[in-house]
């Protein structure tokens, strides 16, 4: 059994009931490769986690509205073109999959240093060293059931 990560995580919240099982499976999947493609990181470190508020809980302007948020924690040392990229793919596939207008949603991503998260005991490593952190923390992320992606 493969046992989730923290990090990068990837929070969504939209209007409660606005999204069925699956297309919140379709999007977690969609997320999960793009932060692939886009990073090179393994899959087993892409966390997706949907919440929900209840209509009338957003405001915008002061007033009720019905927006969608997806948000991204993500270690820190990519291109501003490459984050850029990753929230136009992110935009494109929302709009597909939900039918919500873009003037609806607001993706945002946050850099995180990786020496500050931990990932199943062990700091995180920079961008493009996981393969070299996986067989360094080898022994231990089997015994806690997490394999490479």
């Amino acid at each position: 059994m493969t046992k989730g990560n923290i990090m990068p995580l990837y929070q969504i919240d939209t209007v409660k009931g606005s999204l069925t099982a699956s297309m919140k499976a379709e999007i977690a999947n969609s997320v999960t490769d793009i932060h692939c493609q886009f990073t090179g990181a393994p899959d087993t470190f892409v966390n997706v986690v949907f919440r929900e508020y209840a209509e009338g809980d957003c405001f915008v302007a002061r007033k009720p509205e019905g927006r969608s948020f997806l948000g991204g924690q993500i270690r820190h040392g990519r291109s501003v073109e490459t984050r850029q990229a990753m929230l136009s793919a992110l935009r494109d596939m929302w709009v597909r999959i939900t039918g919500q207008s873009e003037a609806e949603l607001l993706v945002a991503l946050a850099e995180v240093d990786p020496r500050m998260a931990l990932e199943a005991g062990f700091f995180m490593p920079e961008p493009g060293h996981e393969k070299e952190w996986f067989e360094e923390h080898h022994a231990r992320l089997a015994q806690l059931g997490v394999q490479a992606g």
